[in-house]
């Protein structure tokens, strides 16, 4: 109770400060405002709009002065009278076509037109930014500029983007002495934004006027002129018209204030529905916490705690789905290793206990049959030591899964060992029709028991090679660096291991053969534990991947994957 009465008197103390830094500067917004009316007329005056535009018709010519520049560098490299024919493109060269693609890149271009000496369209790059009749829609419209031609802009279209094209006559003494024309078509809207800078204040609202007594605003699109207009030359036939905004030059008026105290009370409500809405939202992702974390203590380990979206909310959500999932692993880790300690000291004691006996029956029986003269009572004795041997055997399993040897660490090349288990095995996978291949860089070495690799290794591919049931396969051993583990992977092409015991396969006892005693990957992975290493199983229906993983130091000419 107290904790939510605190929650409460931290939200009250919140919204009060929301309340004063909101509103405060509101009311230094209307106290200011006089002094921006102020200051605003001054602003407008005639000597600050003729700076202004000077300045825009500066820009204005310095940008179709740069765009003559681009056209002049096209125009030293074009020497081929061959490039100003309807098929000139095709005559481009590597170097000259790369040009043009360089110049049309630029983000106020949209291609390069070429002409003939009767300034007929021949071809553009790129293909169809220009069309005949898109050209032909803007010859009427033709100005003089410096030594070329500046035609356009053409007529709106919802089509394609305006454009207008820069013509410039090239060197005759080039061409064979014809006067041939190259053009530059440049995006209208490039242009039309020159005049942004005069409507930063608000007081003027800047069209570009075009020949053919046509207006565009200051993103491209056709315009009407309404009010009083002021104009001011670009160059012939060419200006900038300013329609003054008559709403913004009116003095300031009470209405405007009373407008503030509206404004200052709808933030006021603003505020208190947020803090509502903020404060409703953290009371249920806080309850939903402290319900998750509550089972947890309870020791139900399995549910996950709601995920709750927000920064910090989030954050906290999982840290304690992080503790949630690390104290399950480390109870089930415990779990697991108190079942296999108990496990392995009932396996050490059941092995030692039956071993002597069956050795003493094992010897009498090999006595027994030295002394048999009858063979049919020979064969049965002779099938008794086999089974015998399989029993002891067996045990074997149950000694080495119950105290598996300590560890030799000895350094060993990992391509020499993969082939002596590939020569032990290779009579058997013959057999079966398996091919075993190697992959394996010949630098690699891995310090671990010799004793211990061989074991897990030859359990992994004798599995691979049971898993084929005699219809034939391969068997890949690959060995490869990942991150700081030398890897060692039994691949194979088989069945698969069946999604409902992919779970349980590395459980002692657990088999689905019916000879089997289910001790063959467990004693793997202890093993492989043993020797500080870890195992990894990955299986679907075209094969299973069986990954050791032992701790590696990369050298410099390892081979990562």
């Amino acid at each position: 109770m107290s904790s939510r009465f605190q929650h409460k008197r931290l939200s009250s103390r919140y919204l009060l400060l929301s309340l004063v830094v909101a509103l405060i500067p509101l009311f230094i917004f209307a106290g200011l405002y006089d002094r921006y009316f102020e200051q605003l007329v001054s602003k407008i005056t005639d000597g600050r709009v003729n700076t202004q535009v000077a300045a825009v018709q500066n820009e204005f010519k310095v940008y179709l002065r740069e765009r003559l520049y681009q056209l002049d560098v096209l125009a030293d490299e074009l020497d081929s009278p061959e490039i100003f024919s309807p098929k000139g493109k095709s005559n481009l060269s590597n170097e000259l076509e790369a040009l043009l693609r360089l110049q049309t890149d630029l983000n106020n271009v949209y291609g390069v037109a070429f002409f003939n000496s009767n300034k007929q369209l021949l071809w553009s790059f790129p293909e169809n930014s220009l069309s005949v009749g898109r050209y032909a829609s803007i010859l009427p419209f033709n100005t003089p500029f410096e030594d070329a031609e500046l035609l356009g802009p053409e007529p709106y279209s919802f089509n394609h983007p305006a454009s207008v094209l820069l013509m410039k006559q090239l060197s005759s003494s080039k061409l064979d002495n014809e006067p041939f024309y190259i053009g530059l078509i440049i995006r209208f809207n490039s242009i039309t934004s020159i005049l942004k800078s005069l409507s930063t204040d608000g007081i003027f609202t800047p069209y570009l006027s075009t020949p053919g007594d046509r207006y565009f605003d200051i993103v491209g699109q056709p315009a009407e002129l309404l009010g009083i207009s002021q104009s001011f030359d670009l160059i012939s036939n060419w200006s900038i018209s300013l329609n003054q905004n008559g709403v913004l030059a009116e003095p300031p008026s009470a209405a405007l204030r009373y407008w503030l105290i509206v404004l200052v009370l709808f933030t006021a409500a603003c505020l208190l529905i947020v803090h509502w809405y903020i404060s409703r939202r953290l009371n249920t992702q806080v309850s939903s916490l402290i319900e998750g974390i509550e089972r947890v203590a309870s020791g139900d380990l399995m549910s996950p705690v709601p995920q709750q979206r927000g920064t910090e909310i989030e954050r906290l959500t999982d840290a304690i789905e992080k503790m949630r999932f690390q104290l399950s692993n480390v109870i089930q880790s415990n779990i697991e290793m108190d079942r296999r300690a108990s496990l392995g000291n009932l396996s050490a004691g059941l092995a030692h206990d039956i071993r002597n006996p069956l050795n003493i029956i094992r010897m009498t029986t090999k006595a027994l049959i030295k002394r048999e003269s009858k063979p049919e009572n020979k064969e049965m004795l002779t099938m008794m030591v086999d089974e015998l041997d399989r029993a002891n055997r067996v045990l074997d399993n149950l000694l080495n899964f119950a105290r598996p040897s300590q560890p030799k660490q000895e350094l060993l090349n990992v391509s020499y060992e993969l082939n002596l288990i590939l020569n032990f095995l290779q009579t058997t996978a013959k057999a079966q029709k398996v091919d075993i291949r190697i992959v394996c860089d010949e630098s690699f070495e891995l310090s671990t028991d010799s004793g211990h690799l061989h074991q897990a290794l030859i359990n992994l591919v004798l599995n691979s090679i049971q898993s084929f049931n005699g219809n034939g396969g391969t068997i890949l051993l690959k060995s490869f660096i990942k991150k700081e583990y030398l890897c060692i992977a039994v691949i194979d092409d088989g069945p698969g291991i069946p999604n409902e015991i992919r779970s349980r396969i590395l459980e002692p006892f657990f088999t689905t053969k019916e000879t089997g005693t289910g001790l063959g990957l467990a004693i793997c992975q202890s093993l492989v534990q043993a020797n500080h290493g870890r195992i990894h199983i990955d299986s679907c229906d075209t094969g299973t991947v069986v990954e050791l993983q032992f701790p590696h130091q990369p050298n410099l000419d390892d081979t990562y994957e």
